[in-house]
Order: structure tokens, then C-alpha cells, then sequence
């Protein structure tokens, strides 16, 4: 929970310096152009200012939990042999999950009603923008998940894990609480998607205890997902991602299995 409510202050307390810094451009902009104040409503201006909110934000995550020593990106007990099998089924399982994320959310395509909804338009702007300029929003990514899981896997869930070491109690758990926080927050729906994510996730870094093939996993994932957004995908697809899941997941439990810890 002091993990979880330090992140949150930092980005509280950057999104508030930000905020301020931008609405003071924002405002120079409005003056140098000779127009009112609070005119200055593009998208550019929007999505340069949630790209320097969600860098400052992710440097200063970095800076606090490595420098404290809260988590780290430590490459684990895995063996180098193993390595290459165990990323090969995790790549495998996610875009699988990609190709579900997608069918059930894709906020680049016209509402209609079924499998997607109504986005905020700063939100669609933002993954068109991301879409549109791979080579500026990949790293941008990379450093979002590396941020993200640096605190979720490698200091929240390793915490919970050393408090009391139950993996088939606390991961299941600990998934259900990150789908339920995403279904909340967009759509019902991507509750499944979102704990599937978590499970595989939460056991790989049970058994590898590194965060480093979760941010490769993350980062293909969203490679998929991005090329996904603003293709119409038929409902037959939900079948498709589960025949590429439900293996992939399995065969990734079978090679880490030797790695896991013993109570």
C-alpha cells in the first residue's frame, strides 16, 4: 500500500506541476497570438502536454523506487538458457491477448453500439497520435510499462509475495483487483483481457522475480494492439486470440515451472 500511495503522489504532484506549466504556454500562446485567454484548444498542444506530464512523471517514478532501492530491474533467477523459451510462449501469449484487447475496445473506430464504446476525444487523439508516429510513441511505451510494472510487479507484488508467499492465493487476487480498476475505468468487458494479462504476468515474475520479460511482453503487446486500433475486427476473432492464448499460456507455465520458488 506505500508503494501504491507514494506512485500515486508523484504523479498527483507532477500532473499538478505540469498542469500549471502548460496552462502558463498555453496562456503565452494565447497572448503572442492576440487571442483570449483559454482559446488555445489544440490537439497538438494536448498531446505535447500529457507526453511531457507522462515523461516528467515516469523519471521522477524511476528515480524514487530505484534510487530507494523499492524495486529494480534485476534480471532475475532464470537461467540464460531457458531465456529464449520463456520470452518465445510470453510474446506468444500476449499478442493472443492483444487480439482480444482488441476485438472488445478500439477506440479508432466509429461507435456502434456492440463491442466498442464512446471515447474521450483527448484519448482518441492520443492513440491516433500514437499510431500515426511509431517512432516517437514505441519509446514513449517502453518507458510507460518499464515505469509501470518497475512498481506494480516488482514492488507491490514482490512485497505481497515476501509478506506472505501464497502465489495461487495472492495472484489470482491481485489480478481480479487490476481487471476490476480497468473495467472501472473503461469497459466491463476488458476486465478479462486485463486479468489474464495480470495472471501470466504476476507468474512470470513469481518465477523469474525480473521485470525485465514483463516490459518486453508489454511493449510487443501494445505493438499489436496499436496496428489492431482502427481495423473493423469480425466477433470470430474472440475465438482466434483464445486458440493463441490458452496454449501459449499453457506452455509458458510449463517452462517456468522449474524456476519457481519452493515454500
Amino acid at each position: 500500500m506505500m508503494y501504491l500511495l507514494l506512485a500515486l503522489g508523484i504523479v498527483v504532484a507532477v500532473g499538478l506541476v505540469s498542469g500549471a506549466v502548460m496552462g502558463f504556454v498555453a496562456g503565452y500562446i494565447d497572448g503572442y497570438n492576440e487571442s483570449n485567454p483559454g482559446t488555445t484548444k489544440t490537439s497538438s498542444l494536448v498531446i505535447t502536454s500529457a507526453t511531457v506530464l507522462i515523461l516528467t512523471a515516469c523519471v521522477v517514478l524511476n528515480w524514487v523506487f530505484l534510487h530507494f532501492r523499492f524495486a529494480s530491474y534485476a534480471g532475475g533467477r532464470m537461467p540464460k538458457e531457458a531465456r529464449w523459451r520463456v520470452l518465445s510462449f510470453l510474446l506468444l501469449a500476449m499478442g493472443g491477448l492483444a487480439l482480444l484487447y482488441g476485438t472488445i475496445y478500439n477506440p479508432l473506430l466509429p461507435y456502434d453500439g456492440t463491442l466498442t464504446t464512446e471515447s474521450d476525444e483527448a484519448l482518441r487523439n492520443y492513440y491516433l497520435w500514437m499510431k500515426e508516429n511509431p517512432l516517437l510513441s514505441l519509446p514513449l511505451l517502453v518507458l510507460v510499462e518499464g515505469t509501470a510494472d518497475l512498481i506494480i510487479f516488482g514492488a507491490i507484488l514482490r512485497e505481497i509475495l515476501e509478506w506472505k508467499h501464497k502465489p495461487e492465493i495472492v495472484i489470482p487476487i491481485f489480478a481480479a483487483v487490476l481487471g476490476l480498476l480497468t473495467g472501472l475505468s473503461n469497459m466491463a468487458l476488458l476486465m478479462i483481457p486485463s486479468m489474464l494479462i495480470a495472471i501470466i504476468e504476476s507468474w512470470t515474475y513469481e518465477c523469474t522475480r525480473s521485470v525485465i520479460p514483463i516490459i518486453i511482453g508489454d511493449a510487443f503487446f501494445w505493438i499489436i494492439l496499436l496496428c489492431l486500433f482502427g481495423v473493423a475486427l469480425p466477433w470470430w476473432c474472440f475465438f482466434i486470440a483464445f486458440v493463441i492464448i490458452i496454449p501459449s499460456g499453457y506452455f509458458l507455465m510449463k517452462a517456468l515451472d522449474p524456476f519457481k520458488p519452493i515454500d
